[in-house]
């Protein structure tokens, strides 16, 4: 009997476990069913997700291509020397726009903000400091005497002076060409800008073995000889250059970095010789310490907001409404991401831009309360290195912060005429 029992049990046990043997099969091929799904969902995310980054890419490329032209137009001064662009302070210029409650966007310096800062080389200068102490602060370069005078420089092309070349110059001798610096400067300036540019003429030719252009893409030179006091510069520097690893090094300059450098810039990247400064003569806690301490400050570039618009007496104030509009492209396209192409300059609107009151429309319709009108904005800057952080924009539609360099990009895309904000740092002026 317990034999039986026993055997009556086991078969029990044996049923029992085929039954749920079926069970888990049914569990199992929903489970691969529901796994096929699934692999096809996360693989169909993944194609979503790469498709939209590439769309999201192009974007950006579009966007900082309608940027480019559009500071292009301004002719921004890559030189101290050259008279061309120029920017006239809304804040010292004693203009009015006509319209009250404005906001105006002043940008720190001009690009690229790389290596040697002039007008900071010039308040160096004249604060006692030799052009080698120049130099050693705006570069991590070694300062070399008694280089190699005997190269020469092969110089072809046409400079922004309608004069071309196909001319080699002794190394010296080209120096003496060379416009890139006001020559009534202290001759420290003088003198560490000389210095520059020796360095970058053999960096850029190889020491001669290619050749250089005579314009802003290389160096300005001219065919009749520079000033005196240039050539004076020249002959004191003979055979000093800057190097990195025994060579020497591309010394890039610019005229204006607004109190700070930088170790790569707008189309300059990262060397090993370039480098993050605070450019003033004492440490920054705020915009007016930047405004006062730093070395280039007398440069009419150095705090400036771009562009102007003759409606409004050639100023670059822009209304509270338009401030609002800019803050409402950022939420729509937050929102939406297909919607960037949507968001160009309304004053010079292609067949897909769309105007203040069509954003508002579009912005309503996804639940988003959109700006009317601003009533105040406030900048967080890191001023150690010398980038605006944040802008917080308060209004009919409340608060809204965004991201310094996120709003700076639609800013120079939605901006009226050519209204530019020109550096990472800047700040925003009330009138």
């Amino acid at each position: 009997m317990k034999i039986v029992l026993y055997i009556k049990d086991i078969e029990d046990k044996k049923a029992s476990l085929e039954t749920e043997r079926a069970k888990l099969a049914a569990v199992k091929a929903e489970v691969d069913k529901q796994s096929s799904f699934l692999e096809g969902e996360v693989s169909k995310t993944k194609k979503y997700l790469g498709e939209l980054q590439s769309k999201i890419a192009s974007l950006t490329a579009q966007q900082q291509s309608i940027i480019a032209g559009r500071q292009a137009g301004l002719n921004l001064p890559k030189s101290a020397y050259t008279s061309q662009g120029g920017c006239s302070s809304d804040l010292t210029n004693g203009k009015e726009p006509g319209f009250g409650s404005a906001f105006g966007f002043f940008s720190f310096g001009v690009p690229h903000r790389v290596g040697l800062n002039q007008y900071g080389a010039k308040g160096r200068a004249e604060s006692g400091k030799s052009a080698k102490e120049i130099l050693e602060f705006y570069f991590n370069a070694e300062y070399k005497e008694g280089y190699d005078q005997g190269i020469n420089i092969h110089v072809v092309g046409t400079n922004e002076y309608g004069q071309t070349f196909d001319d080699n110059w002794n190394i010296e001798e080209y120096l003496k060409h060379v416009y890139e610096m006001p020559t009534n400067w202290h001759i420290e300036a003088l003198k560490a800008q000389v210095i520059a540019a020796r360095s970058y003429a053999l960096a850029r030719t190889g020491n001669g073995s290619s050749s250089i252009c005579p314009n802003q893409g290389c160096q300005v030179v001219k065919r009749e000889e520079n000033s005196d006091a240039w050539k004076q510069a020249v002959e004191q520097t003979k055979g000093i250059v800057l190097l990195n690893g025994g060579s020497p090094i591309s010394a890039y300059f610019s005229s204006t970095a607004g109190g700070y450098t930088h170790e790569s810039g707008s189309d300059i990247s990262s060397r090993p010789w370039t480098k993050n400064t605070q450019d003033g003569r004492s440490g920054y806690n705020s915009f007016d310490d930047v405004k006062n301490n730093g070395y280039d400050k007398d440069s009419p570039w150095f705090y400036c907001d771009w562009g102007s618009r003759s409606e409004y007496n050639g100023t670059a104030w822009m209304k509270s409404e338009e401030v609002a509009d800019i803050a409402n492209a950022i939420l729509l396209v937050r929102a939406d991401s297909s919607m960037s192409s949507h968001v160009g300059q309304p004053d010079k609107p292609t067949g897909d831009t769309w105007d203040q009151n069509k954003l508002k429309e579009e912005l309503k319709k996804k639940n988003i309360t959109p700006f009317n009108t601003i009533s105040s904005v406030s900048i967080s800057a890191d001023l150690g290195y010398g980038k605006t952080n944040s802008i917080s924009i308060n209004g009919d539609a409340g608060s809204q912060t965004f991201d310094g360099k996120e709003f700076k990009d639609f800013f120079n895309v939605r901006a009226p005429a050519n209204i530019q904000i020109v550096s990472q740092l800047y700040n925003v002026e009330r009138k």
